[in-house]
């Protein structure tokens, strides 16, 4: 049996061979067939000795056709991220309802997958994702379930499925930045929306996909907010531009609070959002 050491081969992002989940019990509740369990351990979490840190923290994903609205951390809850495997890439999804923790003595005998591995790029999002959970931004209540009422989050997370990976991030600026109480459905919000969209791969594709997710977004607020005359109730949507990642300075990251999928968009599950750091 092996013991557990500072040189252990162990990393934040390294992936489980399919002994070491079978010989912990890790199975995905839905798709055990597809199990992926991933280390979240941080790196020097996992070079401390047993005795100060005796846990491995893991989370128990599966193997995904193909990467949709859930990627670049969007969602707070769920993360769908592609790792480099020996045939190209491999969708994942990950939960964070699916976390768990197992002794490092009992994950000692084990070795990594050598050939499965997060880039640099997708261990960024990886950490981004877990912070994702301890830091959320808050939108007005009553802001909330307006859209919550006329169903818009579900909408645009149809518009954002059909871009996929292409949208990396969606920023919200309700009433610019200030926080007010608002009452009856003529004192409206006044929002806007950008969508920043990843320019490492396909530009072209990426800012196109970003568009159409946008005209999209554009029509569900209309139909869900805009009376016959034009004019306004509840919530007014003053834009929705898209926004390419290198065009995004930090003084607008600080300006607007990132708006994630899961924010209220389950009924039966209501969520935060989260502001990036």
């Amino acid at each position: 049996m092996g013991e557990w050491s500072r040189e252990t081969h162990w990393h934040q992002g390294s992936v489980l061979p399919d002994d070491a989940s079978k010989a912990l019990e890790l199975s995905h509740p839905e798709s055990p067939e597809h199990t992926f369990v991933v280390v979240i351990s941080h790196d020097c979490d996992l070079a401390a000795d047993p005795d100060r840190e005796p846990l491995v923290e893991l989370v128990t994903g599966r193997i995904v056709d193909a990467i949709k609205a859930d990627s670049h951390a969007k969602s707070a809850r769920r993360l769908q991220i592609e790792f480099q495997g020996p045939q190209g890439l491999i969708a994942v999804e990950l939960s964070a309802a699916h976390k768990s923790f197992v002794q490092k003595d009992d994950l000692a005998p084990f070795d990594p997958r050598a050939d499965v591995h997060l880039d640099a790029q997708g261990l960024s999002i990886l950490q981004r994702w877990l912070a994702a959970r301890y830091r959320r931004a808050a939108f007005p209540d009553e802001c909330e379930r307006r859209l919550k009422e006329a169903k818009l989050p579900r909408r645009i997370e149809k518009a954002l499925n059909a871009a996929g990976k292409h949208v990396i991030a969606v920023f919200f600026d309700v009433d610019d930045g200030k926080d007010i109480q608002r009452n009856g459905p003529d004192d409206f919000y006044r929002l806007g929306i950008y969508l920043l969209y990843d320019t490492s791969q396909s530009e072209p594709d990426a800012e196109a996909a970003a568009r159409s997710a946008a005209d999209q977004i554009e029509k569900a607020f209309e139909s869900a907010f805009q009376r016959e005359d034009k004019s306004w109730s509840n919530i007014r949507l003053e834009y929705c531009d898209v926004m390419s990642d290198q065009a995004m300075s930090y003084g607008n990251s600080l300006m607007f609070k990132q708006w994630r999928l899961e924010h209220i968009s389950l009924d039966d599950d209501p969520q935060q959002p989260v502001l990036e750091g």
